[in-house]
């Protein structure tokens, strides 16, 4: 990415200090002619080894640059099978203007795992919740570094038992600990304020609300007076 090659240029920014004092130092030298052809030299050579200390630096950097931009964003994680992170919302944002442009409710769930839940424990509640949600359209990704997302298009407020059915089979055929499982979910309507950061906020502050281990869900009237159909990127 560009921020490695500024970054690499920021840690070289000693030498081209260094090459200006070089630069100056050798000016004053010349200018007064008390300086030998040893000492011009010894100035030459050092400007010379600083200049290509420095072209070397800058084509690494540039080098690095190029290849981190074409390193490929992976789509699932490998060890669980997955969207990862970034895609999960990537696709969140995408179904958020879907949603608008379909005027379709979309439905969001968030499951939070703590940092005590093990590998065989995580893929047991990724098996349970591949079967539960299994809808063309229907996406399971991570939504951070111990929480698992889910999105479900064209969803409505029936979906809040879909939420507690899902909490319920992964308490039944998982081996995680009911006190570290949290489960939310909303429905959101189809307004133009409908995207990724408010989704994002709206399911961090439903966490937040939860007082102990458990399952929420919350659903937006289908109207309000304040209802705008054009999307807002947000």
């Amino acid at each position: 990415m560009d921020s490695v090659f500024v970054e690499q240029l920021k840690r070289s920014r000693y030498l081209v200090a260094l090459l200006i004092v070089l630069h100056v130092l050798l000016l004053a030298l010349s200018a007064s002619g008390n300086a030998s052809i040893g000492q011009l030299l010894v100035v030459g050579l050092s400007l010379l080894v600083t200049l290509a200390l420095f072209v070397m630096l800058r084509n690494r950097s540039m080098t690095r640059a190029v290849a981190h931009t074409h390193e490929p964003l992976l789509a699932i994680d490998p060890n669980t099978g997955i969207a990862t992170e970034h895609w999960y919302r990537h696709m969140l944002a995408l179904e958020c203007r879907r949603s608008v442009r379909e005027f379709s409710p979309l439905t969001v769930m968030r499951i939070s795992m703590g940092d005590q839940v093990n590998r065989e424990q995580l893929l047991e509640l990724v098996r349970v919740l591949s079967e539960e949600l299994s809808r063309p359209g229907d996406l399971i990704g991570w939504d951070g570094v111990h929480e698992i997302g889910a999105v479900l298009p064209a969803t409505n407020e029936h979906a809040g038992a879909l939420a507690q059915r899902c909490y319920d089979h992964i308490l039944e055929h998982t081996s995680i600990d009911p006190s570290c499982l949290w489960v939310v979910a909303q429905t959101f309507q189809p307004r133009g304020s409908l995207n990724l950061n408010r989704v994002q906020e709206t399911l961090t502050l439903s966490m937040s609300k939860l007082s102990q281990p458990g399952v929420v869900y919350e659903a937006e009237h289908a109207t309000s007076p304040d209802d705008n159909m054009i999307y807002n990127e947000g």
